[in-house]
């Protein structure tokens, strides 16, 4: 057995006398609810008020859809930018096209550099090396069309600005 340090001290505590009073509660009577001072809500207020409740919920859940659209189309434009990055950099350096991965690059990009092909004629720096300006209008383009329809999901899902005094 070990010496106390502390001799005034008992070693152990008796436990709490807990269940005698459990006891003693279990003979009184069950306890009822206090008694409601308002009057009951008629079943029409009950019904508008469970119409108001359903109403933000959809409000709610159509912020949620639009929010996650906003962040699909913020996901989108990054890898967007990236290819556009990616294909004016090997144009640039005139990475072959017969090379798999550049040629995949090149027809991929193709399809959303449709409509800048024809803006302005690339740069022949030497050999088959390019400076392709309407890659970079079609970066900046499709980056300005992305930031106004983001801009615009933002503007319905905030709540209005207060108005300038």
């Amino acid at each position: 057995m070990r010496n106390n340090p502390y001799p005034d001290e008992p070693n152990r505590v008796p436990p709490t006398d807990v269940l005698p009073q459990r006891e003693r509660m279990a003979d009184l009577p069950p306890r009822s609810a206090p008694p409601s001072t308002a009057a009951p809500l008629p079943a029409e207020t009950v019904q508008e008020v469970e119409n108001a409740e359903a109403r933000q919920e959809e409000a709610r859940t159509v912020r949620y859809a639009i929010g996650k659209l906003n962040d699909f189309l913020q996901w989108f434009l990054v890898v967007l930018e990236v290819t556009l990055i990616i294909r004016f950099f090997l144009k640039l350096i005139g990475a072959l096209q017969s090379n798999l991965f550049v040629g995949f690059l090149y027809s991929l990009t193709d399809i959303v550099m449709f409509p800048f092909a024809t803006i302005v004629n690339s740069l022949k720096i030497r050999g088959g090396q390019e400076f392709e300006w309407s890659t970079l209008i079609a970066m900046l383009i499709y980056w300005l069309i992305f930031w106004a329809v983001r801009r615009f999901l933002s503007i319905l899902i905030s709540s209005p600005e207060e108005p300038a005094s």
